[in-house]
């Protein structure tokens, strides 16, 4: 009797030092913050990837923006997807930057935008981010290029406000009721689900996870996701516990078929949307493939094709740079042909 006493009583101390040690790692992952007011990014707060820095803050009526802007002429908006930021255009805004204002913001509750975390940051918001942001810089109307959620961002502007559209690039966007996509739907339930998120900030915090995390976006990896760019993707969610919560409530966000479904509310807009559209998209994404591109292609009347990048993923536009701001200023200047000529 007394060891099979002292059998349950060890596991009695393991199972208790297992709770203890979840609650400690729960508690440094922020879960006791979840739904509070308080920042999950404050003002100012910039990743330290020799980007970021760079960034200023814009403060509109009802948000706060962290913009990266460059160059200088007629104004470019770029909207980057998730879960990433405005560092995902850096490989590009040097050529683009040559030719025109590029503006970048960083989304709501992505990159270093800053949001509290009982704060409402779902797509609607975005657009209505964009357009006080084009009354900021007293833009009427500009282009676009929208990857991922910044293409959904595109899509729902051209329900709301179509008249600030000087056209649009759309590249391996978010779309219809076809997302997240599903290889990564494992990774965002992993990271909303109160049991496991905790071990995944930590795994991710300290670089277990990541590349495997994020290579998914890439046809090769190897060949372009290196160190320093794994860094800038992950640091905006696992600089600080606050900034992993904001993470899950935005995931929560992109797990909710309801809320998706305002993608597809956008559909009849994009079917009367008149204005140049061109996609840039990578045939070889597994999140967002060509099938994608195809359907978005029969619903824009303005639509102007598809350019395939073969050798691209989800991010044409770090896989192949070169073309890709090489196809960006072609169509832009399309635009600004057309418009001169009427």
């Amino acid at each position: 009797m007394s060891l099979l006493h002292g059998w349950r009583r060890g596991v009695v101390l393991l199972s208790a030092g297992v709770v203890v040690a979840w609650l400690a790692v729960a508690w440094g992952s922020g879960m006791s913050l979840s739904g509070s007011d308080a920042w999950a990014v404050a003002p100012g707060a910039f990743t330290q990837d020799g980007f970021s820095g760079a960034k200023k803050i814009v403060e509109l009526p009802d948000y706060t923006v962290a913009v990266y802007e460059a160059g200088s002429g007629p104004p470019l908006l770029l909207l980057h997807g998730c879960p990433f930021s405005a560092v995902e255009w850096r490989a590009v805004i040097p050529e683009l930057a040559r030719h025109h204002r590029v503006i970048a913001p960083d989304l709501l509750g992505l990159g270093d935008t800053p949001v509290r975390l009982d704060q409402d940051y779902r797509l609607p918001h975005d657009v209505a981010m964009v357009r006080q942001l084009l009354d900021h810089y007293e833009i009427e109307r500009a282009p676009f290029v929208g990857h991922d959620h910044g293409g959904a961002t595109v899509l729902l502007l051209m329900k709301e406000d179509p008249d600030r559209i000087a056209g649009a690039i759309l590249s391996n966007i978010e779309a219809y009721d076809l997302w997240p996509s599903l290889p990564e739907i494992p990774y965002l339930k992993a990271i909303v689900h109160p049991l496991t998120s905790p071990l995944v900030y930590y795994l991710m915090k300290y670089g277990v996870l990541n590349d495997d995390a994020f290579s998914l976006a890439f046809h090769d990896a190897e060949a372009t996701l290196d160190e320093a760019m794994l860094a800038s993707f992950t640091a905006p969610h696992v600089a600080d516990a606050a900034r992993w919560q904001r993470l899950r409530r935005f995931f929560r966000w992109q797990l909710d078929e309801e809320h998706n479904r305002i993608t597809m509310d956008a559909v009849p807009a994009m079917r009367e949307f008149q204005r140049p559209v061109k996609l840039l998209w990578g045939r070889q994404d597994e999140n967002f493939g060509p099938a994608i591109a195809e359907r978005l292609i029969g619903d824009l009347p303005g639509a102007v094709g598809v350019e395939w990048f073969e050798h691209s993923g989800h991010m044409p536009m770090l896989e192949e740079p070169d073309k890709y701001a090489t196809e960006v200023l072609a169509f832009v200047a399309g635009l600004e042909g057309s418009a001169s000529s009427d």
